[in-house]
């Protein structure tokens, strides 16, 4: 059984020559039981 879905996801961070795309269009599912950890780099 499905419990979080994301579509299309994107964040960008600032504006013109500072932006910053930090997700570009992200999809994933979890499903019930599942254990999801997201990581990256540190800033």
């Amino acid at each position: 059984m499905e419990i979080l879905r994301v579509e299309n996801l994107s964040k960008i961070y600032g504006k013109g020559t500072t932006a910053v795309t930090a997700l570009d269009n992200v999809s994933f599912s979890v499903e019930k039981g599942e254990f999801v950890a997201i990581v990256g780099a540190s800033r």
